[in-house]
């Protein structure tokens, strides 16, 4: 089941990645707007790095199983 998750996750990211090249970006604000599929690969890489990051604070935040008797 995690195996299929993480091959659909990486199957949509490149095709996010490919229909950037074909979506015309219009009235770009900044520089990196022009630049093609900047935004989905910012975007996955956000949501990489949010994961691991939760998972890094988990590690922390978590508590024994006798924290409360």
């Amino acid at each position: 089941m995690r195996r299929r998750l993480i091959r659909l996750f990486l199957i949509l990211v490149a095709l996010c990645i490919l229909i950037g090249f074909f979506v015309e970006h219009e009235h770009a604000t900044f520089w990196w707007h022009e630049v093609p599929s900047v935004d989905a690969v910012f975007g996955a890489l956000g949501a990489v790095l949010l994961v691991l990051a939760t998972r890094v604070l988990a590690s922390f935040a978590q508590r024994e199983e006798d924290f409360y008797d």
